[in-house]
């Protein structure tokens, strides 16, 4: 069955809604999307070539199916040697990047070395990161001596080159600028970037990641944390993937921003003269590619060599390596598995695809070494010369993700917190017959997906376990109707919704 034929009318109706929306909104209005990274990567090959690659990550994939139905500019950081090269060869230039698929023009911020280093491996990562996914160990860390402080003017530095860069294009563009700004890197370009615009500009930013209560946002100085909040409400509207997260913003703004005026009905804040729309945008997958590589060539040859490594049943998790995706807890659910239920000993195996993440941070460095050993461990105490518990690879190979997806018999999304987490929903999609997913409260895609899925606390690894053996031992039609249930809260909001539903706010402020 082809996509087209197996996409519901619903689904094309609203891909169409999407369609005649954007040529309206953007008859008379350019589109800037501006994020740390960006939708493409360049490399340098032997040859000396260069060859952009798609970037990494689910925001890069969700955002980039906007360009199926407008032009935009994508403003982002550098991330390769090649990607700098490519910045110091077109300064101040707009590089147009086209496939089958996306249809952008690149523009690269440039920042210095010694701005760019501390805004990203001491603030983004991990000051914020660890502050929205409540990984501090506030015994211990994090502490604000004069080396934390040097590096918030680092980030004050990255997100004011940001905001020029975008003031310029949004007024070189001839037409008034919707811009669209993503997530944690970029909370302070807002404040720099609304008095660099003509009052006629849009301004919107989407937060991908968790935003935790005022008290934990009280780990930051008030400084920071107030600069941040003030520079947020900035924002025409403000998105997250939940109502959690959503209602956290507010009540952090009532009790951490001062002069701060919180309505919780209409969820707006207003300060200043300036009212914030904070609204909730469920992010979700772009069916079109995930069938697409589902089908994929590459995909077939990957699912062939997998079948030879697995059990009779599978337990499969696509992670990266990141204190946050609670690969360990996950492992020792494994070891509970084994010894309470040892009737899967021998039969079951956890395939665990792990990408490597942020090794630049010794956190990150020293939880590599933690999910190796815990792998390690169970192979060693439960395996023989016949059969292991744990499959580990390690490295990203998106054909051989999809490939697995099409062979779990259980997925386990555990993470402690997680913005959406977008393989519990792209597996049940990829999924050719019935699997079930176990899923933890922590990811924001369980708002969604708690009717068709197990859901599991990420800090209880004896009921984790529980439920991966009740999902093992499941009857057929059980796990026929979870399917089911999983795939139709997917098609009942993709990407395109996602966007739809952004550009829909934005064309009411327009026409208000």
């Amino acid at each position: 069955m082809d996509e087209a034929a197996s996409a519901s009318p619903t689904i094309a109706t609203r891909r169409s809604r999407l369609r005649r929306l954007v040529r309206r909104t953007f008859a008379e209005r350019s589109l800037i999307i501006a994020s740390n990274r960006g939708p493409i990567e360049f490399e340098r090959l032997r040859s000396g070539r260069l060859r952009a690659t798609r970037g990494a990550g689910g925001m890069v994939s969700a955002v980039s199916a906007i360009s199926r139905h407008a032009n935009p500019i994508w403003i982002c950081s550098p991330m390769t040697a090649a990607d700098r090269e490519m910045a110091c060869e077109h300064p101040g230039e707009l590089i147009p990047h086209s496939t089958k698929d996306y249809d952008f023009r690149i523009r690269f911020v440039l920042s210095d070395k010694d701005a760019y280093d501390p805004f990203y491996f001491k603030v983004s990562n991990p000051l914020l990161w660890f502050l929205q996914h409540y990984m501090w160990d506030l015994v211990r860390a994090p502490s604000f001596a004069d080396d934390m402080w040097f590096a918030w003017q680092g980030y004050q530095r990255v997100n004011r080159d940001f905001a020029e860069v975008i003031a310029t294009e949004a007024q070189r563009g001839g037409k008034p600028a919707i811009i669209i700004l993503q997530d944690y890197h970029l909370y302070l370009c807002p404040g720099s970037l609304t008095p660099l615009l003509p009052e006629e500009a849009l301004l919107a930013h989407f937060v991908h990641i968790p935003w935790p209560g005022p008290d934990y946002w009280m780990v930051l100085p008030p400084a920071m944390r107030e600069q941040i909040l003030a520079s947020l409400c900035c924002n025409h509207i403000l998105g997250f993937h939940t109502k959690r997260y959503a209602m956290s913003f507010l009540r952090t703004c009532e009790s951490l921003l001062p002069d701060a005026q919180v309505d919780y009905s209409a969820q707006t804040v207003t300060r200043e003269g300036r009212t914030l729309l904070v609204r909730v945008y469920p992010i979700s997958v772009d069916l079109r590619s995930v069938r697409r590589l589902a089908k994929a060539r590459s995909t077939a040859r990957e699912r062939q060599h997998l079948q030879r490594r697995l059990g009779e049943q599978t337990i499969l998790r696509v992670d990266r390596i990141d204190p946050s995706k609670n690969i360990v807890r996950g492992f020792q659910a494994l070891d509970q598995l084994l010894r309470r239920h040892p009737e899967h000993l021998g039969r079951v195996r956890l395939l665990a695809l792990l990408v490597p993440s942020r090794l630049g941070i010794e956190e990150y460095r020293q939880y590599v070494h933690e999910v190796i050993v815990a792998a390690q461990r169970l192979n060693l105490e439960y395996g023989d010369r016949e059969w292991q518990p744990v499959e580990l690879i390690v490295g990203e190979d998106r054909a051989r993700a999809f490939a697995a997806m099409q062979l779990y018999d259980v997925l386990l999304v555990n993470p402690i917190i997680d913005g959406m987490n977008l393989v519990a929903k792209e597996g049940p999609m990829v999924k050719e017959r019935d699997g079930v997913l176990v899923i933890s409260e922590g990811a924001g895609a369980s708002e969604e997906l708690s009717d068709g899925a197990l859901v599991v606390s990420p800090y209880d690894v004896l009921h984790t376990a529980e439920a991966l053996h009740r999902a093992l031992v499941m009857p057929g039609d059980e796990r026929q109707e979870r399917a089911t249930k999983l795939r139709a809260a997917v098609e009942e909001h993709t990407v395109d919704d996602w966007l739809y539903d952004q550009l829909f706010d934005l064309s009411a402020l327009i026409a208000s």
